[in-house]
């Protein structure tokens, strides 16, 4: 299966499996990759040591906030990207009917053309052979008038033979 009919048929991307979701509940997610992205940036690659102090966990709601806030902030990314790519792959999927629907409609028409160019290719043989039957009896006219012609020819011949013999004496 191409990679671009799996995501078609991805029910992640797809827009009906979409529109079922209650508008205003989360989306799928996993942040366990936000909060390791946001760590990450935070240069940390060992977890803080518990908060002793007002002022750290002052400083650790901060950082909570600001984690929050940036998850948000990926989450939204995330939610336009995908929106992006429906709108994309809606457009893919219109683009594919429609290609289809022109294969279709040409097809049909390929269809179409050949039954009447086969239909005329019977008619021109049609006519061709009616053409020839035509050619042939019109020679078989001619062949018995040629015969007639010479018959008539040797009866004056031999009936005014002898009036021809006596003018010329």
């Amino acid at each position: 299966m191409s990679e671009l009919q799996r995501l078609l048929n991805d029910p992640r991307f797809r827009t009906a499996d979409l529109l079922k979701r209650a508008p205003n509940t989360a989306p799928e997610a996993n942040l366990g990759h936000v909060l390791r992205v946001v760590s990450s940036m935070n240069g940390e690659t060992q977890p803080p040591a518990p908060p002793s102090s007002p002022q750290d966990w002052d400083a650790l709601i901060h950082r909570v906030q600001a984690a929050a806030r940036q998850a948000r902030e990926v989450e939204a990314q995330a939610r336009e990207r995908e929106e992006r790519i429906e709108h994309v792959l809606e457009r893919v999927r219109e683009d594919i009917h429609n290609s289809n629907e022109r294969a279709r409609i040409a097809e049909v028409q390929m269809r179409e053309a050949q039954v009447r160019a086969e239909a005329q290719i019977i008619a021109a043989e049609e006519r061709a052979k009616a053409a020839e039957a035509r050619a042939q009896a019109a020679e078989e006219r001619a062949r018995h008038a040629e015969e007639w012609l010479g018959r008539v020819q040797d009866a004056i011949m031999s009936e005014f033979s002898d009036l021809t013999g006596q003018a010329a004496a």
